[in-house]
């Protein structure tokens, strides 16, 4: 009878655990948001070990660049094998970085997770993210999934006493303060035969995304100073595309360029491209130290647009010329897919993307060269081979339109693709990794 009555009592008191995690869970948020982090099944993250803690840092994008919300930590809660770890984080104070956001458009939120696992002497590192709206900074839940992306065995310092990880914005780091021009079509008709015509078009079908790419690597600030840049970014990284969102709205877009043989051209928007260069610190109190563990995350934080009647109007435009990379982003592309073009002939943006866009059955739109940009102010060569994706967030195609032309006699053109790996998500525990659009880039001849 005892016996029986302790089973009771141990499972009415997991029962109380688990009603007060799902009453934290769905509690609104007061004065802010709040984050449950799920993992890719969507069940709440946890069931490490007997022993474990998650860490978290979250990022948000704001019109004034990439904000640090906070650090957390949770520890492991329950008692003998029974994990009720509630990985539930509440955000405040998110107004201040996003006084307004409009119907229409939504800022990125990164969530940074480390898992220190002493029981196993196992760290593993993770990424998840969501969007922000004007809706949710009336309070709001978000669960993001987060995907283990890194494992590797525990440091001892973190073994031993609690100590807590963090990623910092290095000197080099940069964001542009005033819109700049993004090509997001580059057309190189120096050894063409007639002049060549491009357009793009976007239409406000599906919300369109600015993704960024985050790249890992140990070491990077002494690897990059030296050595071919595109052996030292392939030898030195690992590159995910699509990580994260910044920026997504409504957005519409066209514009029509006519380049001249023996020239450049591109079509642009006006947009506040960054260059993220983060390292990894391991604290205690106010002494950190670098553990050599460092990331790249490049991409758009906010887009310059007026607002129509059914969405946003990105201002752009375009122009003859080269739009001002240096040799570095040309050497990091390749010959993508080849297209014979007839005199007064055209074939689409989205014929070619598909040509350029990879196996892994993962869409990544058009190739933003980010990292040319940032190159060019001040970047290490490397970062020239980094994408940003400019893509839609519900489309099973790329949906982004538009054609070259040629006008002139019949010629060959070349879409190229990245020289470099790209790693994408393929499903809960899978992934493949796929050259991908550089630019959008195309050269005739």
């Amino acid at each position: 009878m005892r016996r029986i009555l302790k089973m009771l009592s141990i499972l009415i008191l997991t029962a109380l655990l688990i009603g007060t995690g799902v009453s934290a869970e769905w509690m609104p948020p007061d004065g802010g948001i709040r984050v449950v982090l799920t993992d890719e099944n969507g069940k709440m993250l946890r069931g490490f070990s007997g022993d474990y803690e998650i860490q978290v840092q979250i990022d948000v994008a704001t019109p004034s660049g990439i904000k640090t919300l906070g650090h957390y930590r949770i520890k492991r809660s329950g008692f003998w094998k029974f994990d009720t770890t509630r990985s539930v984080l509440k955000v405040e104070d998110i107004r201040k970085f996003l006084s307004s956001i409009s119907e229409e458009k939504r800022y990125g939120i990164r969530v940074s997770v480390w898992v220190i696992d002493r029981e196993n002497g196992q760290l593993y590192r993770g990424i998840g993210s969501d969007f922000l709206s004007a809706e949710d900074l009336r309070g709001a839940t978000k669960r993001v999934s987060v995907e283990l992306l890194e494992k590797e065995p525990l440091p001892k310092p973190a073994r031993e006493r609690w100590y807590y990880y963090e990623w910092r914005p290095a000197d080099d780091s940069w964001e542009a303060e005033e819109y700049v021009k993004v090509p997001i079509l580059i057309i190189d008709n120096r050894n063409g035969k007639g002049e060549l015509q491009g357009s793009v078009s976007l239409e406000a079908s599906y919300k369109t995304e600015f993704s960024a790419t985050i790249a890992y690597g140990i070491d990077l600030e002494k690897k990059f100073r030296s050595g071919d840049p595109v052996n030292v970014l392939s030898s030195s990284v690992d590159i995910y595309g699509k990580r994260w969102v910044p920026v997504e709205g409504n957005y519409y877009f066209g514009d029509i360029v006519d380049v001249p043989k023996g020239r450049m051209g591109y079509i642009y928007i006006w947009a506040k491209p960054y260059y993220r260069h983060e390292k990894e610190y391991l604290c205690e109190g106010a002494k950190c130290s670098e553990t050599g563990r460092e990331r790249i995350d490049v991409g758009i934080y906010d887009v310059k647009a007026s607002k129509g009647v059914h969405g946003y109007i990105i201002d752009g435009g375009a122009s003859i010329g080269s739009p001002g990379f240096d040799w570095t982003f040309f050497k990091f592309t390749k010959e993508g897919i080849l297209h014979p073009l007839e005199e007064n002939k055209g074939i689409t943006l989205k014929y070619l993307l598909k040509g350029t866009s990879g196996d892994c059955g993962v869409k990544f739109g058009i190739g933003i060269p980010v990292g040319a940009i940032a190159v060019a102010f001040g970047a290490p060569a490397p970062v020239a081979g980094l994408t940003a994706s400019l893509q839609y967030e519900n489309a099973g195609s790329i949906s982004i339109d538009g054609t070259i032309k040629e006008n002139g006699p019949t010629i060959t053109i070349n879409a190229t693709k990245s020289s470099q790996k790209y790693k994408f998500k393929t499903g809960w525990f899978s992934s493949c990794s796929a050259e991908i659009p550089m630019g959008f880039y195309i050269k005739s001849g």
